[in-house]
């Protein structure tokens, strides 16, 4: 589920339901097949984000003609619309940290062995050369 704010209000959205009869309306409306819908929405295609504000409407009782937003009758501005995921920013999309050096990465040649590994120890020339 998604919170959309649209002008200061917040309406809930299923983006995990399109029903067809929805989808196809979205399509002739927009003159768009509706995966390209999907794919124009997050590229920040206003026209996608006029059909999207036009569905949460819709599904939330507030119907508005779509050629109302798409012609200014109903004005909205980019930054009228807001949309998160319920219950705060999705958890799965936040990276867990600052990224740090792999430890599944072999090491070069040229690194220094461990003591005990059986190893030679390198030459001082190539201490010089060790991964950071």
């Amino acid at each position: 589920m998604l919170k959309v704010t649209i002008k200061g209000e917040v309406y809930p959205f299923d983006n995990e339901r399109y029903p067809l009869p929805e989808a196809i309306e979205l399509e002739e409306k927009l003159g768009m097949p509706f995966g390209e819908w999907q794919v124009a929405l997050p590229r920040g295609s206003a026209r996608a984000l006029a059909g999207f504000v036009w569905l949460v409407l819709k599904r939330n009782d507030q119907a508005t003609p779509l050629a109302d937003i798409l012609t200014g009758v109903f004005p909205l501005d980019e930054n009228d619309v807001t949309i998160e995921a319920e219950g705060g920013e999705d958890p799965t999309a936040v990276p867990s940290g600052p990224p740090g050096p792999s430890t599944s990465e072999p090491s070069p040649t040229s690194s220094i062995s461990s003591p005990g590994s059986g190893s030679t120890s390198p030459s001082p020339t190539s201490t010089s050369s060790s991964v950071t």
